[in-house]
């Protein structure tokens, strides 16, 4: 067997943890400085207006890209299920992975819910 020690496993998540967080982080950052240098300087923006447009910016780029990574899956998953019909063990595997899918898709949209939500309370906030 193949153990992973505690140490690899560590650096492995944190690896994870800069790619997921880091990159849309500096991307963000990259893209507020291209939009006011573009603009001619930077300009006041209310709460409103800030929120507004991170909530469109993960409606724009956040849902699609999740749409289409469980469509990848399901259509993997269904492949790999038609594939293995005379070995249950490995069709079992494939099926196995439909909760994962699932559960991904309905962490993506309650990720959407609560951050329109928190959106709503900065607004209410604002007035």
């Amino acid at each position: 067997m193949n153990y992973v020690r505690p140490l690899e496993a560590i650096n492995r998540i944190r690896s994870l943890v800069t790619r997921l967080v880091g990159i849309p982080v500096f991307l963000g950052s990259w893209l507020a400085a291209t939009e006011a240098w573009a603009a001619g300087g930077i300009a006041e923006r209310t709460a409103e207006d800030v929120a507004t447009k991170l909530v469109n910016i993960f409606k724009e780029i956040l849902m699609p890209i999740g749409a289409f990574v469980i469509f990848i899956a399901v259509a993997w998953t269904a492949f790999l299920i038609i594939t293995t019909a005379n070995r249950p063990e490995k069709r079992a595997e494939a099926m196995g992975s439909l909760p994962y899918i699932l559960g991904g898709g309905v962490l993506l949209g309650g990720s959407m819910l609560v951050a329109g939500f928190i959106v709503g309370l900065m607004a209410k906030a604002g007035q």
